[in-house]
């Protein structure tokens, strides 16, 4: 059982990992030629560029948009590969390890829920699917 649920929640990984790098490939590409994370009308693009947040005229609206899209796809990324990595290694101790493990199912969770609120159908699905991945390998150790 313990073999599955490992399977299981090694497949919970990947969509973090492969939704967050083709979110980070995107932003890579809109900062040279804006076309995939970017507003349909490019006067709002134009605008974004030209304006500064009221917290600091340091930055422009654009240049914190780029920011936090590759911080976004980074947190992604990275929580896929630690428990990736960690599942990889020794899942018997992670499974043993609830903080660890209710990290795994919460922090999908919250994303769902940011999809949901916020994004569009593809990330919705692949969370959903991670989630889902999680949540049946939590099951199968908890018998």
């Amino acid at each position: 059982m313990t073999d599955v649920a490992k399977a299981f929640f090694i497949a919970g990984t990947l969509p973090f990992i492969v939704l967050g790098l083709a979110h980070w490939l995107y932003t890579f590409m809109d900062m040279a030629r804006p076309r995939k994370l970017t507003p349909r009308d490019d006067a709002v693009r134009i605008a974004m560029e030209g304006t500064s947040l009221r917290l600091t005229t340091r930055t422009t609206m654009w240049n914190a948009w780029i920011g936090f899209n590759h911080s976004h796809s980074l947190g992604a990324v990275v929580f896929g590969l630690v428990f990736l990595i960690l599942a990889a290694q020794d899942f018997a101790a992670l499974a043993h390890n609830m903080p660890l493990m209710g990290i795994a199912v919460i922090v999908p969770l919250i994303y769902l829920w940011f999809g949901i609120r916020f994004w569009f159908r593809t990330p919705i699905i692949g969370i959903a699917i991670g989630e889902g991945c999680m949540l049946v390998a939590a099951a199968l150790l908890s018998l």
